[in-house]
């Protein structure tokens, strides 16, 4: 007889605190029990409904409306009035049927009277093309029912996709870059419930305007030509043309023979001015003989730089990046020296 107790008693406590497999499955058995006037039943399987955390705005609602009957019947005047104003956030025309009890009614009518003095449940959607991205803005919320925004988002045509954020003024989620976004946006309850719901699947919230992300990089040096190999060519900057060096040879050489042929005819002219010491004063002389040193000087200072460019110029051009035929080279050449560059440019 003690084991059969102990079996009642187990039964009991099972009976007492209902496991159901979804929200509808609880809604059900809940709206069965109101019907039944098993409140306390009932009362497990709203909370049961409420926690599963599936129920949209209608079942919401309808969660609301059960626990104040619930509430109400049992004689919880407080959580009562608290379930009702929920029911009417969500359901503003939401009414008791003709004959309800006054223990249930007078709850109601004190949410009622409150619902209707305060502003409503309102939320809307502000959108952006760039960056794209939606925001869920809780207008107004004197329930404090809204904690989360979920948002359903088909980008070009992909497989929808689904983001979440957390918040209770304004929650914003970045999207997908596309140039046509459908969305569906869903205010959510701490439990996951969807409170309010904002475009569907048949007439989404659209975004346009919007296009692929294109991320470049702005390079260092152009590319011009292509290699033997078909590969794209690396054109150097100017400053490292074998040709601006060749150039610069080319102005240095020339600058350098012109000083060589000063020097030169400085020289001849020194050895004349000897010859015919006499008819001339000593200053004569020294003058000559420090322009032609100078002249001297300035043709190796400019042969030397040529010579240098001109070698920069042949190592640049062996190395260019790019397929050009040409030739550099420093000739001497009777009283000074020339740069010859030859080719094809």
């Amino acid at each position: 007889m003690r084991y059969g107790a102990i079996a009642l008693v187990g039964a009991i406590v099972c009976v007492g605190q209902p496991v159901f497999a979804d929200g509808d499955s609880a809604l059900d058995a809940a709206r069965h029990d109101v019907e039944g006037s098993d409140y306390l039943a009932a009362r497990g399987a709203l909370v049961s409904a409420l926690d599963a955390g599936t129920a949209g705005p209608a079942e919401l609602a309808q969660i609301y409306k059960l626990s104040g009957i619930v509430e109400g019947a049992l004689g919880n005047d407080n959580a009562a009035t608290e379930s009702f104003e929920k029911w009417l956030a969500i359901d503003p025309k939401g009414a008791l049927p003709a004959g309800t009890s006054p223990k249930i009614t007078r709850p109601f009518d004190s949410a009622a009277a409150t619902v209707k003095a305060r502003e409503p449940l309102k939320v809307k959607v502000e959108t952006s093309a760039s960056p794209p991205s939606v925001t869920l803005v809780v207008v107004n919320d004197p329930d404090k029912l809204i904690t989360r925004a979920r948002v359903f988002v088909v980008a070009d045509g992909k497989p929808e996709a689904k983001l979440e954020g957390a918040g209770t003024a304004r929650i914003t989620l970045a999207l997908p870059r596309g140039e046509r976004l459908d969305l569906r946006v869903q205010a959510l309850d701490a439990h996951g419930n969807r409170v309010v719901e904002l475009g569907s699947a048949d007439v989404p919230i659209v975004i346009t305007g919007g296009a692929p992300l294109v991320v470049t990089t702005k390079p260092a040096i152009k590319h011009r030509g292509t290699s033997d190999r078909g590969e794209p060519i690396v054109q150097r900057p100017l400053y490292l043309r074998w040709w601006m060096w060749t150039g610069v040879a080319v102005v240095f050489g020339g600058a350098g023979t012109y000083f060589g042929l000063q020097a030169r005819d400085g020289a001849n002219q020194l050895s004349a001015l000897n010859a015919a010491s006499q008819q001339h004063v000593f200053t004569e002389a020294t003058d000559l003989a420090s322009t032609t040193r100078r002249d001297a000087m300035f043709f190796n200072i400019g042969m030397g730089a040529a010579g240098v460019f001109a070698i920069g110029a042949t190592v640049l051009y062996l190395t260019r990046p790019h397929m050009e035929t040409a030739r550099v080279g420093v000739v001497p050449q009777r009283g000074g020296g020339a740069v010859v560059v030859g080719g094809a440019f």
